[in-house]
C-alpha cells in the first residue's frame, strides 16, 4: 500500500491547458487574441499591454476588463485585478468562474471575508463546483490562521491526511490491487510542486524520492479529484524509472480520464472535465492534445520510454542503457 506522509516536499505538475481561442476580424479582436496567447504563456505584462490597448479602443466592452484582471492577477497587482473583475461582474453578476477568480485575488490579498463571500456565492450557483467548495474550506482555514495559526495548521494537516486516505482508497479500487502492489514502497503527500513553463504542477512523480506529490493547492479538493491525479501519477510510478515520454503521458492521461468518467459522481473539475471531453470525442483527440502540450513544454521529449510501449531498446540493462540514454530524456520530476 502507498504510504500517506504528512511531510511537505519542495518540488512541484502542470495542467493540460486549453488552447488559446482564435479571434479574427477587427483590430480589437487581434489585440485580444495576442493578449490571450501571452496570458497562456504566463507573459503577464505583455498580455496586459495588449488588453490595455483593446480597452482603450472599446472601453464599454466589459469582457476586456476580466482579461485585464487576469493579467493584473498574474502580476500580483491584486487591487487592480479586483477592480477590473468588479467592472466585469457589473454586467455578469452570476458568472461563477469569475466570482472564484475575484475571490482568489481577494484571498491572496488577505481579504478573507470578502473572498469567502464570493466563493460562497459561486458555490450557491453550482453545488457541483469543486473549485468553489475547496476555496471556501481553504479561506476558512486562512481566517483561523490569523487568530490561531497552530490550530489552523493542525486542522489542515488532519484534513489532508483524511482526504489523501479517501483518494488513495479510490485509486486502489480503480487501478486494482495487483497493479498497486508494485507501489507498496511509494509515499504520497501534499506539498509545493515544481513548475513547467511557469505553471505549477498539479501532481508529480519524483523518482529519486520515490514519492508522488499532489499540489497543496488541492488539499481541500474532493477526494475523487485527487484520486484522478493519483491514478495519472501511478502510471509514471509503476515504471520505477526516471524516464517519461509522449506515450507515457498519453497513457497516464487516458487512465485519469477513464477514472474521471467512472468516479466523478457529478463533481466538476476544469482540468479533468477537459481531459474527459477530449477522450469522449475520441482517445486520439486526447492523445493529440497531450502530445501537443508536452512537446511545447519540452521539444526534446522522446516519443516512447520504458514500457510505453514495451520495447527491448528501453530495458535498462547494461548492454542497452547507453542506447536508451541517447534516445530518451531523464527527469527528476515527472508530471
Amino acid at each position: 500500500m502507498l504510504t500517506i506522509s504528512p511531510k511537505v516536499n519542495v518540488y512541484n505538475r502542470a495542467p493540460l491547458k486549453r488552447g488559446a481561442k482564435s479571434f479574427a476580424g477587427s483590430d480589437i479582436s487581434d489585440l485580444i487574441s495576442q493578449g490571450n496567447n501571452a496570458l497562456n504563456e504566463n507573459k503577464f505584462q505583455e498580455a496586459l499591454n495588449y488588453y490595455q490597448q483593446a480597452n482603450a479602443k472599446e472601453p464599454d466592452d466589459k469582457s476586456v476588463y476580466r482579461k485585464l484582471a487576469k493579467a493584473y492577477a498574474g502580476l500580483k497587482d491584486y487591487a487592480a485585478a479586483e477592480s477590473n473583475f468588479n467592472i466585469y461582474l457589473q454586467d455578469n453578476p452570476n458568472d461563477s468562474e469569475c466570482l472564484i477568480e475575484l475571490g482568489e485575488v481577494q484571498r491572496l490579498g488577505g481579504y478573507y471575508q470578502k473572498a469567502l463571500s464570493n466563493f460562497e456565492k459561486a458555490y450557491s450557483l453550482d453545488k457541483t463546483n469543486d473549485l468553489a467548495h475547496r476555496k471556501i474550506l481553504e479561506t476558512k482555514n486562512n481566517q483561523l490562521s490569523v487568530f490561531d495559526p497552530v490550530q489552523a495548521q493542525l486542522q489542515k494537516n488532519q484534513y489532508a491526511a483524511n482526504n489523501l486516505k479517501q483518494a488513495l482508497d479510490m485509486t486502489v479500487r480503480y487501478m486494482g490491487s495487483d497493479y498497486m502492489k508494485g507501489l507498496n514502497d511509494v509515499t504520497i503527500c501534499f506539498g509545493p510542486t515544481a513548475s513547467m513553463g511557469g505553471t505549477a504542477n498539479i501532481a508529480q512523480w519524483e523518482n529519486y524520492k520515490n514519492t508522488i506529490t499532489v499540489s497543496d493547492a488541492y488539499t481541500y479538493a474532493a477526494p475523487q479529484v485527487i484520486a484522478a491525479y493519483l491514478s495519472h501519477e501511478s502510471v509514471h510510478a509503476h515504471d520505477k524509472d526516471a524516464y517519461t515520454s509522449v506515450r507515457e503521458e498519453q497513457d497516464a492521461y487516458e487512465v485519469a480520464a477513464k477514472f474521471w468518467m467512472k468516479n466523478s459522481n457529478g463533481v466538476k473539475d476544469p482540468e479533468m472535465d477537459y481531459a474527459l471531453d477530449l477522450y469522449k470525442q475520441s482517445p486520439s483527440a486526447l492523445s493529440a492534445r497531450v502530445q501537443e502540450i508536452y512537446e511545447l513544454r519540452d521539444p526534446s521529449i522522446a516519443k516512447t520510454s520504458p514500457n510505453h510501449p514495451p520495447s527491448k531498446l528501453f530495458h535498462l540493462n547494461t548492454s542497452k542503457r547507453k542506447a536508451a540514454s541517447t534516445t530518451i530524456k531523464q527527469y527528476d520530476v515527472i508530471a
